[in-house]
């Protein structure tokens, strides 16, 4: 046990310096860094990471890597047969249409106007992008006194298949004389003369042999 008296008077403390001095070098010893921990030279080690192998990458077998021109050839080789079913189905669509557009032709000579618009009808059904067809159909809608039908058929050809059909203009000009809309049918027969002005005396022609329909 530590004594209690004062140090000076306690004769183990004149021990004390040897006690001290190995305290010190020990101390010396623990803070004094060795040759190799004060080397700066960088340890080599595997674990290293350096500029080359900063970025991760993975090393794929030259036998599994994608074929890029197989792939494009491919996909290439899809878009053909893809256009060539479309261009044989629209191929056959229209074989079918000109079939109920004879059809519907057959029934407007024989007066049958009903009918011809149920077969202008199915023919569109197979190809909505002909002119022809809406242009017959409105015709069929006229003699059956349907005028308003007739226009729409009329303003749908000229309004996003052609907007300078002449037979759409004259055939719009019939609807508006039926229903005895004259500002109408004056405005279709101004267009009608300035997109086919080489073709006045037909369009005159028409004109007159609708007033005497009337």
């Amino acid at each position: 046990m530590y004594s209690l008296e004062h140090p000076q008077m306690d004769e183990s403390f004149l021990k004390l310096d040897s006690t001290v001095n190995e305290v010190m070098n020990l101390l010396r010893s623990i803070v004094k860094p060795t040759e190799a921990e004060t080397s700066t030279e960088p340890e080599e080690s595997s674990d290293c990471v350096t500029d080359d192998n900063f970025m991760a990458t993975v090393r794929q077998n030259p036998e599994n890597a994608p074929n890029k021109d197989k792939d494009r050839f491919t996909f290439m080789r899809q878009v053909e047969v893809d256009q060539a079913e479309r261009t044989k189905a629209r191929l056959e669509r229209e074989r079918v249409a000109q079939i109920f557009r004879k059809l519907g032709n057959a029934d407007y000579r024989q007066g049958n106007y009903e009918n011809a618009v149920r077969m202008y009808s199915q023919a569109l059904e197979n190809i909505k992008d002909s002119p022809v067809l809406y242009i017959n159909r409105s015709l069929s809608y006229i003699k059956l006194s349907q005028f308003k039908r007739a226009i729409i058929d009329c303003d749908f050809v000229l309004n996003k298949l052609d907007e300078k059909n002449m037979r759409a203009w004259l055939y719009r000009a019939m609807a508006y004389k039926g229903l005895n809309d004259e500002a109408s049918y004056d405005n279709c027969i101004k267009y009608v003369r300035k997109y086919h002005s080489k073709q006045l005396e037909f369009i005159d022609s028409f004109i007159e042999k609708m007033n005497n329909m009337q």
